[in-house]
């Protein structure tokens, strides 16, 4: 007989997952070689999905233009709902006003009543765990060197 999972225990399983591979990346000293290849890759990704915001509601922007940037918004979108799912709502709060509304450091940490090294342990965090959705070709590589 096969057993199911409910919705909850899967989740559960992919975030324990996502953990694991970081704690074996680190265990290989693996993870400042791999931080630095995807680190850039998620930052023009996150460029690309303000712009893309933007070109969105340009009336100048052609339709072709306008079809490919709706594409990767909601590509972008649905990474981000599995980083919120693999993180939580306190960390993917701190990631998203970092990245996408471009607050401060200090401006977080007062919002949320948190120290500054908090905000920056969370961001790196949800940017690791953002790295293994949106390019998990390259964690693979990372675990086969």
């Amino acid at each position: 007989m096969v057993e199911t999972l409910d919705l909850f225990e899967f989740k559960q399983i992919v975030k324990q997952a996502g953990e694991n591979f970081l704690n074996e990346l680190r265990k290989a000293n693996l993870l400042n070689e791999y931080e630095g290849q995807v680190i850039s890759s998620i930052l023009s990704d996150i460029i690309w999905f303000k712009q893309s915001l933007i070109m969105l509601n340009d009336a100048s922007v052609t339709a072709n233009k306008k079809r490919e940037a709706a594409i990767f918004v909601k590509g972008m979108n649905e990474a981000f709902k599995k980083l919120y799912e693999m993180v939580g709502e306190r960390c993917f709060t701190i990631f998203y006003n970092s990245y996408i509304e471009d607050k401060t450091r200090n401006e977080i940490a007062d919002a949320l009543n948190i120290d500054v090294t908090t905000v920056t342990r969370n961001k790196k965090k949800a940017l690791l765990k953002l790295s293994i959705i949106l390019y998990p070709e390259l964690s693979i590589m990372a675990m086969f060197r």
